[in-house]
């Protein structure tokens, strides 16, 4: 007559491979997410980048110029740009289209 031999292996142990799976599947959904915030970032300085742009081009049409700085824009454009971005705006000549570039403010801390 046999036998029966006690398992030597923990009652958990046939939960590892659950564990693995949910683990994957945390690891995905955490990088996922970190994807959407790089799209969302990216997606939020292209819009900056068109709205100067927008407003850039609908001056140099109304007065004939390029305006010489971003406030002006905003005073008499009403262009509006996020605390979270900087705009660097350089102007070469009132008739040459400006280099303008929208960068994410560094947060410190």
């Amino acid at each position: 007559m046999g036998m029966k031999l006690k398992s030597s292996f923990h009652p958990f142990v046939r939960y590892i491979p659950f564990v693995i799976v949910f683990l994957l599947i945390l690891t995905i959904v955490v990088f996922s997410i970190s994807d959407i915030n790089g799209t969302s970032e990216r997606e939020g300085l292209t819009i900056t980048e068109n709205s100067v742009r927008r407003a850039v081009i609908t001056c140099y049409v109304h007065e004939g110029s390029y305006p010489a700085d971003i406030e002006y824009l905003k005073q008499n454009y009403g262009l509006k740009i996020s605390d979270e971005y900087s705009v660097y705006y350089d102007i070469f000549a009132p008739n040459i289209m400006p280099n303008i570039t929208v960068v994410r403010k560094q947060v410190n801390g």
